[in-house]
């Protein structure tokens, strides 16, 4: 590898040092290295996420810096272009970072050397639909949540290939990757999925039904979520959410189109470790 580009989280790199060190390094064994800090909620129209957007596809590597919410964000950024990147973990607990932060140095080495492996992970597409009309595409590394709004439970008609499901009434419905099925999908009592595999887990939030599972799809399935429109007057809204943000609201009658993406995101991968031994380490 000869290209390189880190993406360092602001607020846990202050002033970018451990970015313009990993910069120097690389610099110095000849290697080109440019960076950029972003915030974990920044603008998709703030220049750093356009610098992001417009690198170039000839970048061998891209280095984030962060946890795992700055990895999440840049992956998805990113997903188009299929560049391979690495997390490098400066925050507590990070599933998807490969490298510690003081163990920068050798794993600097290993990239010069190219002594990696690379793996795929798919990702999530979702399509709000609003009023009838598609207001485009969205990817999710972790998971789409469809969400109530204010203080009142709404009910979702789900869909699996043009199959109806179930009708639930929750707080929310969590679609999730394998990836993001140790993130808000574990918390809201779903299972966790091997990463590497090709499923979709539904998982719904706080569900008033007294008995409520979870369900693990195919990769090649298409779910939609439905808000239903209640029967009285009173108007309850829900937002849509990718990997946490970009929240569109959502009425009665509005749905979410979800399905695994067509690009994949590329991990660099060091360790030899499985994803049983991660797991038992980070819980």
């Amino acid at each position: 590898m000869d290209k390189f580009f880190v993406i360092t989280n602001e607020e846990r790199d202050k002033n970018s040092e451990r970015a313009k060190e990993i910069c120097e390094y690389l610099t110095s064994h000849r290697k080109s290295c440019d960076y950029v800090a972003i915030e974990r909620d920044s603008a998709g129209d703030s220049s750093e996420i356009y610098r992001i957007r417009d690198l170039a596809e000839d970048t061998d590597a891209v280095i984030v810096l962060g946890g795992d919410g700055t990895f999440i964000q840049s992956a998805g950024i990113l997903a188009p272009k299929q560049i391979p990147m690495i997390g490098v973990n400066l925050g507590h607990l990070g599933y998807l970072a490969e490298v510690d932060k003081e163990n920068i140095t050798p794993a600097l080495d290993r990239l010069i050397n190219d002594d990696f492996e690379i793996g795929e992970r798919m990702i999530l597409s979702g399509t709000p639909v609003i009023d009838g009309g598609s207001v485009g595409s969205h990817y999710a590394v972790n998971d789409i949540v469809v969400k109530t709004t204010g203080s009142n439970v709404i009910s979702y008609r789900i869909e699996v290939n043009g199959t109806y499901l179930t009708t639930m009434s929750a707080d929310g419905i969590i679609v999730a990757t394998p990836t993001g099925s140790t993130a808000y999908n574990m918390s809201a009592g779903g299972p966790i999925v091997e990463p590497g595999s090709s499923m979709l887990v539904i998982t719904p939030i706080c569900p008033l039904q007294v008995v409520s599972r979870s369900v693990v799809l195919s990769g090649s399935d298409t779910i939609v979520i439905r808000v239903v429109k209640p029967s009285s007057r009173r108007n309850r809204n829900a937002a849509v959410y990718f990997d946490g943000t970009g929240d569109r609201i959502l009425s009665g009658d509005d749905e979410v189109i979800i399905k695994k993406a067509e690009v994949k995101i590329r991990l660099i991968k060091l360790s030899k470790e499985s994803f049983l031994e991660v797991l038992s380490r980070k819980m």
